[in-house]
């Protein structure tokens, strides 16, 4: 594909997890950034009105592999990255930089909370990925919501680590359209819904647990009250918004 634009990465690895839902990879053709998981980068492709388009996207992949940026990222109908994105292959430029953000793992000691919607489980998995590169544990209930089971990426993943011995994970996944997942049954409903019991559940209070939220800023919004209702301090309740701004991908 021929472009103007001089583009500093290329598309390196493209895995479809649903219908407009994918695992992206890029590698910076320049020199790799370092990163601390939690963070994003902003990628850019040129538009139709001969402008580079950006959005923040975070980073999924480890801290300690700079080989390859990955990204957990949905198609928006509409939007104005990701259909270009859509229409791109494997081996295709595309602009990449970076990092940005503050949405990091405290190292306070406690145990941790996250809580994931759609493509907010990216940053998750970039600091259980980075954590298990240094051989470090952090005790982590992952709570993930989605439509559709067919959305609940690195399920296998996270569910073997679940059931090894080798790292403290309890992992959720909740599906918000069940009546669309015949063979699903798990856990259903928004994943805010489900928040409480899962604090009782796992006796998470504020004496010993930081929650961490991404994602859409309703259930951000949700969850939050539920924090402040169980006595969580506002320094114990971490917050990654997607589309702050209702700005389109």
């Amino acid at each position: 594909m021929t472009q103007d634009y001089p583009y500093n990465g290329r598309l390196s690895r493209w895995e479809e997890v649903a219908p407009g839902l994918a695992i992206v990879g890029v590698e910076a053709l320049e020199s790799p950034f370092p990163f601390e998981p939690g963070q994003y980068a902003t990628l850019g492709l040129m538009g139709p009105a001969g402008k580079l388009v950006q959005r923040p996207m975070s980073i999924s992949s480890s801290a300690d592999d700079l080989g390859e940026y990955e990204f957990f990222i949905r198609l928006v109908e509409g939007g104005a990255l990701t259909p270009l994105l859509w229409e791109r292959s494997v081996g295709d430029p595309i602009n990449i930089k970076g990092p940005k953000g503050k949405f990091l793992l405290q190292d306070d000691g406690r145990r941790s909370l996250f809580v994931a919607s759609g493509t907010g489980l990216a940053p998750f998995m970039s600091m259980i990925e980075t954590l298990r590169s240094r051989d470090q544990t952090r005790d982590i209930v992952l709570l993930h919501g989605v439509s559709y089971d067919s959305d609940l990426a690195w399920r296998e993943t996270l569910t073997e680590l679940q059931d090894g011995d080798g790292f403290p994970l309890r992992y959720v996944g909740t599906v918000s359209r069940p009546q669309h997942c015949p063979e699903w049954t798990g856990c259903t409903g928004r994943v805010e819904a489900i928040v409480t019991d899962q604090l009782s559940e796992h006796a998470l209070t504020p004496a010993d647990t930081t929650i961490y939220l991404c994602g859409n800023p309703d259930m951000i919004t949700a969850v939050d009250e539920v924090a402040t209702e169980r006595g969580f301090p506002a320094e114990q309740v971490r917050k990654e918004l997607y589309w702050p701004k209702g700005r389109s991908h």
